[in-house]
């Protein structure tokens, strides 16, 4: 109402200008008869803008400012603060839409930023249905591994191509045909352990979460709510890309672990099992910086209305950290389930004993 009211008056001011800033009467414009004008000298002033009276220069139009003069200033403040409360207006629009956003999703019972949900994981149908479909191709594929398996030990002389004896053939089999139809159940143990580790923390959200809200007038303030809630939203769906990824290593566990089996594909094992050890614990590890920032900020930062910006802000350097945690702790999660190192101990051996022999040999 008072953005109409202001409008309505800048409207009624500009239509002034033209009619008030004219000359105040026409009477004064009266044409001189024949004899005037013959006394009147023929030399014009020398400053057309102004006449000569008594000696002292004064303004031809009678001195003083015109009304224009008057109201510009008026109307330059009242299209400053239009403008102002135009734009306050449109950017709080956008922030209460992003706040009811991640509100929804953190108040909601597939909360996927503290906690991996059952349901949109391990529980859910779609995954259990396809995770069905791959166990039975790696159960079918059990087949052509042993009869690799058995390739290898024959030609692995001349191939020179890594292989397990049948010794230690036959274990793996039986243990990957174990493991191949468990998986679910053994991602089901680690995300259950995320998430207990994730509760053990304590109740968490977002960090000032309760000074994000867009209600305030001033400018700067939605401003730094937009900033945070955008920065609150770039988190959504890095956890969201997190849940997606967690739901395709658990529909493909079935042939990652099959892979363990031999040398030759042992590698793509060992990239499943880093993947998805990495991608599971990745989230306590942020949730935990979460409540870690959100607890010194109420212990630290300054409570009074005129911190709520650099509340805002400290929050999102909060957020800001826990977006590159999975960047930062990439490459040092290890193995995983531990396929590489026990792989290399093995082919470290191998050719220890393959050195030892050939030693042997050239003594004899």
């Amino acid at each position: 109402m008072k953005a109409r009211l202001l409008l309505a008056l800048l409207v009624l001011a500009l239509a002034l200008v033209p009619v008030l800033s004219g000359p105040s009467s026409v009477s004064a414009q009266t044409a001189p008869d024949d004899g005037a004008a013959a006394a009147a000298p023929a030399a014009a002033p020398a400053d057309p803008g102004t006449a000569q009276t008594d000696g002292q220069r004064k303004p031809s139009g009678g001195g003083g400012p015109s009304l224009l003069d008057l109201l510009r200033p008026i109307v330059e403040q009242l299209t400053g603060e239009l403008f102002t409360r135009i734009l306050v207006n449109l950017l709080q629009g956008v922030a209460t839409a992003l706040h009811k956003v991640v509100e929804a999703v953190m108040g909601s019972a597939l909360n996927f930023v503290t906690q991996t949900p059952p349901g949109g994981s391990y529980g859910s149908p779609t995954v259990q249905a396809l995770w069905g479909a791959m166990r039975a191709v790696a159960n079918l594929g059990l087949v052509l591994v042993v009869a690799w398996g058995g390739f290898n030990l024959i030609a692995a002389s001349q191939t020179g191509s890594p292989y397990h004896a049948a010794m230690e053939l036959f274990p793996r089999v039986v243990c990957a045909g174990l493991l191949v139809n468990t998986s679910l159940w053994w991602a089901q143990l680690a995300i259950d352990a995320n998430n207990a580790l994730c509760q053990a923390i304590g109740q968490t959200s977002l960090p000032a979460w309760e000074r994000a809200d867009s209600a305030s007038k001033a400018l700067i303030d939605v401003i730094a709510a937009l900033i945070y809630l955008v920065t609150s939203l770039f988190l959504l769906l890095q956890m969201l890309m997190r849940l997606a990824l967690v739901d395709v290593l658990l529909v493909v566990s079935p042939l990652a672990l099959l892979c363990w089996v031999l040398p030759q594909t042992n590698g793509w094992a060992r990239l499943w099992s880093s993947t998805f050890v990495g991608t599971v614990f990745t989230q306590f590890v942020q949730v935990l910086a979460l409540k870690l920032g959100g607890s010194l900020m109420t212990d630290l930062a300054p409570q009074s209305a005129d911190a709520a910006v650099l509340a805002l802000f400290l929050g999102v350097a909060v957020m800001v950290l826990t977006l590159k945690i999975p960047g930062l702790m990439r490459g040092q999660l290890g193995d995983g389930l531990g396929f590489a190192r026990y792989y290399a101990y093995r082919q470290g051996a191998r050719s220890l004993e393959g050195r030892g022999a050939a030693a042997a040999g050239k003594g004899g």
